[in-house]
């Protein structure tokens, strides 16, 4: 996939940096060239350009990214008008960051679907985080549904999947297995690749590498990963 990240402070940067990481090509944008140049060896791409200038346009290569993503942070006007612009190139697809409610208003105004705040979403999975010992990543499907990853239960290492029945047991549904593994992008940078095993071995011992991508009821994911707390 290929990526333009706008804006490149703390949210912007790291995200550049941890798609380039997983080996996709991302271009950096920011206004300051003190900050292009701090990121230049760490995005595979940096450009440092006024994205609220029409004119910056003409050096990017938007027909050609799969996704643009609008990281800009407390300058409203500016990510207005870079959204709106972009909207005008014909990119693709763009997310856009909101601060704030009538920030994403004036967003959804334009056109743009996909809308999204770090802080909140940071909040959110920092609270599972605190409320229960294990979870790496969540995603809430529903009110009454999530989709979460969590490290193996000390309790069950060593385990083969066949001997424990998640969903008799708590009702949550194994649907993956996923692992990490060091892996080298086109540009020969080394990354940390996630492999996700769909189709799963009932015979396959469980171990710290693992992560369980599970899915079910929050106060599901409580009982499990609470017995560790409670045994």
């Amino acid at each position: 996939m290929r990526y333009i990240v706008v804006g490149l402070g703390n949210f912007g940067s790291t995200l550049a940096i941890r798609l380039t990481s997983m080996g996709h090509e991302v271009f950096g944008v920011d206004s300051r060239f003190e900050v292009v140049d701090q990121y230049k060896d760490k995005i595979t791409h940096t450009i440092s350009v006024d994205s609220t200038k029409a004119k910056s346009y003409n050096s990017l290569p938007i027909k050609d990214i799969d996704v643009v993503i609008i990281a800009i942070g407390e300058d409203v006007g500016a990510s207005i008008i870079t959204t709106a612009l972009m909207k005008q190139h014909n990119a693709k697809q763009i997310i856009g960051r909101a601060i704030n409610p009538v920030h994403r208003t004036v967003l959804e105004s334009i056109g743009i679907e996909t809308i999204f705040n770090p802080e909140e979403i940071a909040a959110e999975m920092f609270a599972k985080q605190l409320e229960m010992r294990g979870v790496v990543e969540s995603f809430d499907i529903a009110d009454n549904c999530s989709i979460i990853e969590i490290e193996v239960p000390e309790r069950y290492l060593g385990r083969q999947i066949s001997s424990i029945n998640f969903d008799q047991k708590y009702d949550l549904k194994l649907i993956a297995i996923k692992r990490f593994e060091e892996r080298k992008n086109f540009l020969g940078m080394k990354s940390i690749k996630s492999v996700v095993e769909i189709h799963l071995d009932e015979n396959h011992i469980l171990s710290e590498q693992d992560i369980l991508v599970m899915m079910g009821e929050l106060k599901n994911f409580e009982n499990m990963l609470g017995k560790d707390l409670r045994d």
